[in-house]
């Protein structure tokens, strides 16, 4: 119940904070959004009881840096296609899938999404699908661009060696 209480209260300052709106018809339509949203939630705990406990830690926030900055980059490189300065070259690249951890593999196929100029389309247990609009994003996923700014507590899985 404390999870409810405590979403109830985030929910309630963030509306309040991008509202930036305090007439009373607007404040009943942000508490009916919030009452809404929290009755969904308990229903949605109901069903589904597997929770994920959020750590922020230095490693969340350096990765959350690097993948600002590759934002910025990408923005970049798919302003430059759109102009045609650089070539349009749309690609699709299946990639290993280098976690086992559900939530590692969410937060991998998101952050490739969240880079302008590639898309997560399919996520399987061993593979992701993903479109680029160029050769060269595809070729730098397979590389592990994307893997290499990936939080230290998403332990890439280990294969071992039946030599």
């Amino acid at each position: 119940m404390s999870h409810l209480f405590r979403l109830g209260v985030i929910l309630v300052v963030v509306w309040l904070l991008l509202s930036g709106m305090y007439e009373p018809l607007m404040l009943t339509f942000g508490a009916f959004s919030v009452l809404i949203s929290l009755w969904l939630t308990k229903r949605m705990l109901r069903i589904d009881q597997e929770q994920y406990t959020f750590f922020v830690t230095i490693s969340l926030v350096k990765f959350l840096f690097k993948l600002f900055y590759k934002i910025i980059l990408s923005n970049i490189d798919v302003t430059l296609r759109v102009l045609g300065i650089r070539p349009v070259q749309s690609t699709f690249i299946t990639i290993d899938m280098p976690y086992d951890n559900d939530v590692a593999k969410v937060v991998y196929a998101n952050a490739i999404t969240l880079t302008p100029g590639s898309a997560s389309i399919a996520l399987s247990d061993h593979t992701l699908l993903v479109h680029t609009i160029s050769e060269q994003g595809a070729q730098d996923l397979a590389d592990g661009d994307i893997l290499n700014i990936m939080p230290a507590q998403y332990q890439v899985k280990t294969v071992e060696n039946n030599s």
